[in-house]
């Protein structure tokens, strides 16, 4: 899109090519200039690239000025095409928490004892709602427990698939503890140290063609004394299949790998590189070891007519487990025959019913990709992306999130992410339900994806877009909306009414120029900084909480005390606390 907008700027009309790049190693260059793309082939993609700059544009201008113009009576109010529909799933998720009502509920659990001892089951039919019906079932439960049955059950679970932009970012959170922004940067580190390939990726899954370069790399990679225990014999190797190489699932670039530069050691990079290079060699790995086995068994017994159900897991084979992903201990059930008895004991469990959890970094990114719906599940989430209706792209998800805690809209405590009171009433008040809606936006990133693939014409998608928001603005100018205060325009000038403003240096009444209203807040007063919180405190109960840590003018002694408002001298004093 860049070079279209230079080239059309230039006024040039001569035939033209593209150079395709997968990551910046000598050969995948010298490759990707002998396999220069005619432009008939990224025509499409050029378009889509204007199309989702168009749309945002005209999105984000004119929804941002009536916004502003409407709902704001001193500081931008911010909407985005994608930004917006993100902010949204934050507040519906805080307002969920904080409507939340525990609800009480009862487990009955049993435990058996056999000679090669004990196992727990819990009530086959689940939770009671109901305590007196839970303990009504408990008195029943009286002596041994008879095996009705038992159930083995052999499963397998296949190698991860491998890393796109979205996902190597929420698994360096979760799994390094990394903002995004660190992740970013790291990982563009890599790319341009020729150790990792194209960080902008949306794909999983590499093209047929790459299958030699992938068995050179790892070769590699087995050589490497961080990596040689993992190496198989290639006669060992699980055979390349279409769960990781399959063209028609790899987008404008293949998924996130080590290139074939590997080091001769990991010295050359930094730590933080070396952390982010070990996520991705492992997940390369994985690819040519087997699946992983396990047995889960189910037991079903019977006390009194009442069903107790019992689960167990055991790992048969570690398989790709045993690269980077070997489970915790899970149950296991010792020998168990059907028709046996064993005693057992009954109790109640009394729980509560949680809220859903704050989103975290990794988990907003994720939600981003799946339209808003946070699936944990490889399979779901792999259809929602196929269907192409995520918020944002690969290259754009962090830098949006980003963006909405620079705009105020989020905020961070711990790992946590919660919406501020200014991103609350944007999304409360917005009077057009579809401009918040991830599952709507997703669609827009669809039929863009499809302007990619010549299924959506470019002038169709941009006339639909701008009328949209023709509807939209039009709805927001005729809403009776009142205009966002925020908290300083909120107080008044303890002395004479006035506004309090707060400015660069601390805050002061707005009335000072016409009235010499002498009423201000330093920033920092002794050496200490104040916050907003006690500057609110102070001028709405005069008083603040006990501020420790000022420091003396002619030493560097401390001193701990109240700021209070004197109403009669008209000025802020300190207030000392009374000595024990």
């Amino acid at each position: 899109m860049i070079f279209a907008y230079i080239y059309e700027a230039m006024n040039c009309t001569k035939p033209w090519k593209r150079v395709w790049i997968e990551d910046l190693t000598p050969q995948k260059i010298q490759y990707a200039f002998s396999h220069l793309k005619d432009s008939s082939e990224v025509i499409s993609i050029q378009q889509a690239g204007r199309a989702r700059s168009i749309a945002d544009w005209i999105f984000g201008i004119n929804l941002t000025i009536v916004a502003t113009k409407k709902l704001s009576s001193k500081e931008m109010l911010s909407v985005g095409r994608v930004q917006t529909p993100v902010l949204a799933m934050v507040v519906e998720r805080e307002k969920k928490i904080l409507g939340h009502t525990k609800t009480p509920y009862w487990k009955l659990l049993a435990e058996f004892m056999t000679a090669n001892g004990n196992f727990s089951a819990e009530y086959e039919k689940g939770q009671f709602d109901n305590e007196e019906e839970a303990k009504r079932i408990l008195a029943s439960c009286t002596g041994n427990g008879t095996v009705k049955s038992k159930t083995v059950k052999k499963k397998t679970v296949g190698q991860p698939v491998l890393y796109n932009a979205t996902q190597l970012q929420a698994t360096a959170g979760k799994k390094l503890g990394w903002d995004l922004k660190k992740t970013v940067a790291v990982m563009q580190q890599l790319y341009e140290h020729k150790f990792m390939t194209y960080p902008r990726t949306s794909s999983e899954h590499l093209t047929i063609a790459m299958q030699p370069e992938i068995t050179a790399t790892l070769r590699k990679l087995f050589l490497l004394p961080e990596y040689s225990h993992y190496s198989l014999p290639e006669s060992e190797w699980q055979a390349y299949s279409k769960r990781h190489f399959d063209d028609s699932k790899v987008d404008s670039h293949p998924a996130i790998i080590p290139t074939m530069n590997v080091p001769s050691s990991l010295s050359v990079m930094s730590d933080d590189e070396r952390q982010l290079y070990d996520l991705l060699v492992k997940s390369l790995i994985r690819v040519v070891y087997p699946k992983a086995e396990l047995e889960d068994t189910t037991v079903l017994l019977d006390v009194n007519g009442n069903s107790f159900k019992a689960t167990g897991s055991i790992v048969t084979n570690n398989g790709w487990y045993a690269v980077d992903a070997m489970p915790e201990k899970k149950a296991t059930l010792p020998p168990i025959k059907e028709g046996e008895s064993y005693p057992g004991k009954y109790s109640l469990k009394q729980g509560f019913t949680e809220p859903p959890k704050r989103y975290t970094e990794p988990d907003l990114i994720t939600a981003m990709e799946t339209a808003g719906k946070n699936l944990e599940d490889e399979q779901a989430r792999a259809l929602m992306k196929a269907e192409n209706k995520g918020l944002g792209t690969a290259a754009t998800r962090a830098a949006i999130i980003n963006s909405l805690f620079a705009r105020e809209y989020l905020s961070k405590k711990g790992k946590s992410i919660y919406p501020t009171e200014k991103g609350i009433f944007l999304i409360d008040n917005l009077p057009v339900r579809d401009l918040k809606s991830p599952e709507l936006t997703g669609q827009w990133e669809k039929r863009l994806h499809d302007i990619a693939t010549g299924a959506e014409d470019y002038n169709t998608f941009i006339s639909a877009m701008e009328q949209t928001v023709r509807n939209w603005y039009a709805a927001i100018v005729s809403s009776s909306i009142e205009a966002y205060v925020t908290k300083e325009q909120q107080l008044s000038c303890p002395f004479c009414g006035a506004k309090v403003i707060k400015g660069k240096f601390g805050y002061f009444c707005s009335a000072k120029k016409d009235t010499n209203c002498s009423f201000s807040i330093g920033a920092e007063i002794c050496g200490k900084a104040i916050s907003d919180t006690q500057v609110t405190r102070l001028i709405k109960k005069g008083k603040t909480s006990l501020i420790k840590g000022f420091k003396k003018k002619d030493s560097n002694k401390e001193f701990d005390a109240y700021l209070v408002v004197d109403k009669e001298q008209k000025k802020i004093k300190f207030e000392f606390p009374l000595k024990k």
